[in-house]
């Protein structure tokens, strides 16, 4: 806009739309975690876990685009987490997400990765996420549009102006929250199957939109 330029008379309106759907992917953050005299016997018996726990994913049909290595740290240990104290060992981590598109068979295949990898594994959380987000997103865009429309129209009325035309749109968007849980090794046997409830997960858009009042350009000018 020119300097000078007189800005339009009009509404501003704040519009919600939100779209849910039972999420069809459960993401694992899971790992091998060990404690060992020394940095190589720490980090061999890690990776050994984190393999069968590997072979567990992929002999239940997990495919290898569906798991990511993270990053593995490795790190002295001292007694009461002292640098000062007596040394303890030497700890590995060796974290892996992996994506579960079979979510009837998931809390089986988690108890048996678990029991795969022993003592070191380490499932430090899950999440549900849909695997076409963009559906969802599109949904709740309009319903976020339909609503700033609305409320923008109610209030034209109530001031006696017709409405005109859009002016600007900025959206902010986001997802509802995401619930962690954390379990460890040791949880019990292979047919014991955790819990599995993805419930409805929801994507919320908040759009804003002004909207000149019809007419107002040329009473401007």
């Amino acid at each position: 806009m020119s300097e000078g330029a007189a800005v339009p008379y009009g509404i501003t309106a704040l519009g919600t739309g939100t779209a849910a759907a039972i999420p069809d992917v459960l993401r694992l953050e899971l790992g091998a975690e060990v404690l060992a005299p020394n940095p190589q016997q720490a980090l061999t018996e890690a990776s050994r876990a984190l393999d069968r726990m590997r072979s567990e994913l992929t002999g239940a049909g997990v495919a290898a685009v569906d798991l990511t290595s993270g990053t593995v740290s490795l790190w002295p240990r001292y007694e009461g987490h002292e640098e000062h104290g007596k040394l303890l060992g030497y700890a590995a981590n060796l974290p892996m997400s992996a994506k579960l598109r079979d979510l009837t068979e998931a809390g089986t295949l988690i108890s048996r990765l678990i029991a795969a990898g022993g003592e070191p594994a380490r499932l430090h959380g899950l999440s549900f996420e849909h695997s076409e987000p963009a559906t969802l997103v599109a949904a709740a865009r309009a319903a976020a549009w339909r609503d700033a429309e609305a409320i923008a129209r109610q209030y034209a009325d109530l001031s006696g102006q017709p409405l005109g035309e859009v002016l600007s749109v900025t959206e902010s968007p986001g997802v509802g929250p995401i619930q962690p849980a954390v379990l460890r090794g040791g949880m019990g046997t292979a047919a014991e199957a955790v819990p599995i409830e993805p419930g409805e997960a929801a994507v919320r858009v908040r759009v804003e939109v002004r909207f000149a009042f019809a007419g107002a350009h040329e009473s401007n000018r």
